[in-house]
């Protein structure tokens, strides 16, 4: 008869990774639904309606608080399986231990772990000799198990089981879909899961897999089939095009043919050039999004570890972009180990040079398992237990690190954006963020974020007015709480 899975996030973004996982479920016979916390009345209430077999969660650092305090509820009134994935729990995995609300977690990719524990509990087998997963013997001792090797061709994979969020309108009539071509990087930023990952995988398998032309171009005319309203599409890959000779040349070639939609991707500054940009924008692109994270080198290249280009090289990829007249969407960091406050006007300064239709910034996080973790420890720069418990929900409220005028830091991420975009403001700015941190900045924030979005084309007026009454404290959220009402 097959288990019925219920995953819960608190975002109404939806998730691939959960799409992924519902694709492998139902390929076994399973059913799946997603709950949307800000789409439910009561969370918990919604759950409980469902009559899951297993509630399971997708978490990351700071999401994870949130998402607990969900499972604590839902196991003390009716007892369902919990389950966290995630790269939370990949990191964190004593996360296990310290939550009796959770029965197992998922370590590492998820698709093979979840369906053998599925057929598991359907089938009353022991969960001891499957990969990936971290449980609790007879006596309560946490037990994780190691990893397995990665599944080294991704087309084997079902697609993306988009349609578990159908019952939202407000994703199912989304004009822009998100869709992932690889998994993995191979390169070693500090701030980022991937060079743990990597680590933890070394031996069990190449870690950057690509999803064959012909996988990508079948997956896409779905998407166009299921939801023929779409008008955009976003690739997700954390590197979009690693290989452009091998793979992205004919890749972009069919997809102009084929496929035709515009397009947005990440690419990385180092590896932009004239005829890869030129092949972008001739099956469509329009919006290339870049990780320039600082502009001070010292912080970039030495701390961050973020290639190897110098500023000149940087403001060169971002001019190669927009001569082609694809607009530029940037990923900056406010309150790295070791920035001051001038330094922060520096990474303006350098999206400013690089001709930035939108700078995103976050404040820096640096989360468990990263590099960026033991060497802010190291440094004197946090506490030597790291600590997951220090995160907030959102990456634009604080940071767990011990800087110096952190409060400064922490405003101007708010309006690094806005000073990207009218740099006669600086002025204003600097007195501004010697301000204490209130409301009026996260308002300032996430209006002008909002306006990027559209500025971009990452997202239409009738998607975001959809969005806006599910987004209100998204991206400013402190987490951490529930009020699962009455049931």
């Amino acid at each position: 008869m097959g288990l019925h899975f219920v995953f819960v996030q608190k975002d109404p973004i939806p998730n691939l990774a959960t799409m992924c996982l519902s694709a492998v479920l139902k390929e076994q016979g399973h059913t799946t639904h997603v709950l949307i916390d800000p789409a439910e009345r009561d969370i918990v209430r919604s759950i409980r309606r469902e009559d899951p077999d297993v509630v399971a969660f997708s978490a990351t650092t700071g999401q994870h608080v949130w998402q607990l305090a969900v499972a604590r509820a839902v196991k003390e009134r009716f007892g369902p399986i919990v389950l966290m994935g995630g790269p939370h729990p990949t990191f964190y995995p004593k996360v296990l231990e310290e939550n009796a609300c959770l029965d197992y977690v998922c370590m590492g990719e998820g698709e093979d772990c979840i369906v053998e524990l599925a057929r598991a509990l359907e089938h009353g087998v022991d969960v001891a000799g499957i990969p990936n997963l971290g449980w609790r013997d007879d006596d309560g001792t946490p037990i994780y198990n190691p990893l397995r090797g990665l599944e080294q061709n991704p087309d084997q994979w079902p697609f993306p089981d988009r349609a578990c969020y159908d019952h939202y309108d407000f994703v199912r009539k989304r004009r822009t879909v998100s869709v992932m071509s690889a998994r993995g990087c191979p390169y070693k930023c500090t701030f980022c899961f991937n060079v743990t990952m990597q680590e933890m995988y070394r031996g069990k398998g190449k870690y950057v897999r690509q999803k064959s032309v012909d996988y990508m171009i079948a997956e896409l005319k779905d998407v166009m089939v299921r939801y023929p309203w779409v008008r955009q599409i976003g690739f997700a890959d954390d590197i979009f095009v690693l290989n452009y000779r091998k793979w992205g040349k004919e890749f972009l070639r069919r997809y102009g043919e084929e496929i035709g939609l515009p397009f947005s991707c990440l690419l990385r500054p180092d590896l932009v050039t004239k005829e890869l940009v030129q092949s972008l924008k001739e099956a469509n692109c329009k919006l290339i999004k870049i990780g320039l994270e600082s502009g001070v080198e010292e912080l970039r290249v030495g701390v961050l570890k973020k290639g190897r280009l110098d500023n000149e090289g940087m403001r060169i990829a971002g001019q190669l972009i927009k001569e082609a007249g694809i607009k530029l969407y940037t990923f900056n960091i406010v309150g790295i180990p070791g920035e001051t406050v001038e330094m922060a006007f520096e990474t303006a300064d350098l999206n400013i040079a690089m001709g930035a239709d939108h700078a995103w910034a976050s404040i820096c996080q640096p989360y468990p398992g990263t590099t960026l973790e033991s060497w802010s420890i190291e440094n004197g720069f946090l506490g030597e237990d790291g600590g997951d418990k220090d995160f907030q929900y959102s990456y634009f409220i604080d940071t767990p690190l011990q800087i110096e005028r952190k409060e400064e830091l922490c405003n101007m991420q708010k309006l690094l954006p806005l000073l990207v975009s009218y740099p006669w403001l600086r002025p204003l700015v600097r007195r501004a963020i010697e301000l204490p941190a209130n409301q009026a900045f996260e308002l300032i924030f996430k209006a002008h974020y909002a306006a990027g979005l559209v500025k971009t084309g990452q997202i239409d007026v009738q998607d975001m007015l959809r969005l806006i009454p599910l987004t209100a404290n998204y991206w400013t959220d402190r987490g951490g709480t529930l009020d699962p009402g009455t049931m």
